[in-house]
C-alpha cells in the first residue's frame, strides 16, 4: 500500500516499544514504534505513516460505463463506481429486500408487489424478487465488499 509520512501533533519522548506525549499527570498519548516513520529527539517531533490517498485513488480501475440494463457491481477499494446508471442498491442487513437510491431526475415512479416507497428519504425497499425485475429494465449499481 502506497504511504506518506505526516508529522503527528505534539512533543514526544521515546520509551520501551514506542513513543509517548504526556498531556497531564494521568493521560498520556502512545504510539508504538511499527507507527512512527521518523523521530527527532533533539524536538520531540514525530512522523508517522498515512496512507497515500491519491495514489491509492490513481491505482483502482477504470469506472464501466452502464450502457444497458442490469446490475454493475464494484468495489470501492479497487475500482471506480460505475457511471451512466439509474438507481443505487444496498442489501438490507438479513438479506432479505434491497435498498434502491435514485442516482437521476426523471426516473418513473416504481410500484408493484414487493416495492415500498420511503417518501421521506427518497428510497425504495424492495424484496429479491422483486430487484432480479427492476435489474432486467434499470441500470442499478451495488457497491460490495471484501469481507
Amino acid at each position: 500500500m502506497a504511504s506518506a509520512e505526516r508529522i503527528i501533533p505534539g512533543t514526544f519522548s521515546k520509551v520501551p516499544g514506542g513513543y509517548e506525549q504526556k498531556i497531564d499527570e494521568r493521560t498520556k498519548i502512545f504510539v508504538p514504534d511499527m507507527c512512527a516513520a521518523s523521530f527527532i529527539p533533539e524536538t520531540g517531533e514525530l512522523h508517522g505513516h498515512a496512507p497515500d490517498y491519491e495514489a491509492l485513488e490513481a491505482a483502482k480501475a477504470p469506472a464501466v460505463q452502464a450502457d444497458k440494463p442490469g446490475e454493475y457491481a464494484y468495489y470501492y477499494e479497487t475500482q471506480h463506481a460505475p457511471t451512466g446508471c439509474d438507481f443505487s442498491a444496498d442489501l438490507a442487513y438479513y438479506g432479505k429486500h434491497y435498498f434502491l437510491r435514485p442516482l437521476r431526475d426523471g426516473l418513473p415512479r416504481l410500484h408493484g408487489r414487493g416495492i415500498t416507497y420511503d417518501e421521506e428519504r427518497g428510497t425504495y425497499m424492495v424484496t429479491l424478487r422483486a430487484y432480479d425485475k427492476i435489474k432486467e429494465q434499470y441500470r442499478i449499481k451495488k457497491e460490495m465488499c471484501f469481507d
